[in-house]
């Protein structure tokens, strides 16, 4: 049985402007996997980092594919961000820094523990809803979000990862439980947004 969850709805929403070790690029069609590992993108199994031995691809050959993905719109590829551990990168922020052009919001997934665009999350629940969200955020839109996040939570943990062009959004909210419950839901949700720094615009050949 494979790992690779089915298809995404949409195409990647834009190609990152830096990578970092843990990233994924996947194609779940066919199967195909290649994890960032020291700098490089080791072609791997499906939900197995492991080198297959068949090469490895550079950030300039993943990004010009991922270019290529969502000039095209092709939603048959899928770029998913490495998990921050316990302790999030980066240096924390009380306002945007101004290297922040364009980026595309990604949110934890709790039920597959990996990191998706905030637009397929939503088509999970409401297909129609998520066709009104946009694949990428200006830097005024990015900023507004992540002030929202901060109102409408305490505390809220922001930190920015300059080498990997990210910026790290995590607090928890009640569940929708509140107290422990015979399957195992605890009273408290940890919530990650994850806004990836975006490159220019794709435009279709």
């Amino acid at each position: 049985m494979s790992a690779v969850p089915q298809l995404p709805l949409f195409p990647p929403p834009a190609v990152p402007l830096r990578f970092a070790d843990g990233d994924r690029y996947e194609w779940p069609r066919s199967e195909d996997v290649w994890a960032r590992t020291r700098g490089w993108w080791v072609p791997s199994l499906a939900g197995d980092s492991r080198d297959d031995g068949t090469g490895w691809w550079s950030d300039a050959e993943i990004s010009a594919s991922l270019h290529r993905a969502t000039a095209a719109e092709d939603a048959t590829k899928r770029f998913v961000p490495a998990l921050p551990g316990d302790r999030l990168p980066g240096r924390p922020i009380r306002a945007l820094p101004p290297a922040v052009d364009r980026t595309a919001q990604y949110v934890l997934d709790h039920q597959a523990n990996r990191l998706v665009p905030i637009r397929e999350l939503v088509a999970a629940y409401d297909e129609d809803a998520a066709h009104d969200i946009p694949g990428v955020l200006t830097a005024m839109e990015t900023a507004r979000v992540l002030s929202r996040i901060d109102a409408e939570h305490d505390p809220v943990r922001v930190q920015y990862d300059e080498d990997a062009g990210r910026i790290y959004a995590r607090y928890q909210r009640p569940s929708d439980f509140g107290v422990w419950t015979d399957a195992g839901f605890p009273p408290v949700v940890t919530c990650l947004h994850v806004f990836v720094l975006a490159g220019s615009p794709a435009k279709a050949a």
